[in-house]
């Protein structure tokens, strides 16, 4: 299936992070994975039986779970998902890497 994402959250206490897809202008699910890559707004998701890409090419990372999008639901992930480049992607540095689990800021903010 081809995914849009529109919108990702990063959760630096677990190490995961989470994308808001839509497939059809009815059709939304919010992926919670973990990896080696992180999906960005824009990206096309296509999901083979067990692969999948990112704009064309294989990437590294495992869904853990998927579910229906509704909105109080987003909001709680983003209100729990305490990083600040969820609400500002153009920071330079960040007051929170040492109670980060990342070892590379998703955000590549330093």
């Amino acid at each position: 299936m081809r995914w849009s994402i529109t919108e990702t959250l990063v959760s630096p206490t677990t190490k995961t992070a989470f994308a808001l897809a839509r497939n059809t202008p009815g059709l939304m699910i919010i992926f919670w994975y973990k990896g080696n890559y992180f999906l960005r707004p824009d990206n096309i998701l296509y999901t083979y039986q067990e692969h999948l890409t990112v704009d064309g090419k294989e990437c590294d990372f495992d869904i853990i779970h998927t579910l229906p999008f509704f909105p109080c639901v987003w909001q709680t992930l983003r209100k729990g998902c305490r990083c600040p480049g969820n609400e500002n992607i153009s920071l330079r540095t960040c007051d929170h890497q040492k109670n980060c689990a990342f070892d590379i800021c998703p955000y590549g903010i330093k």
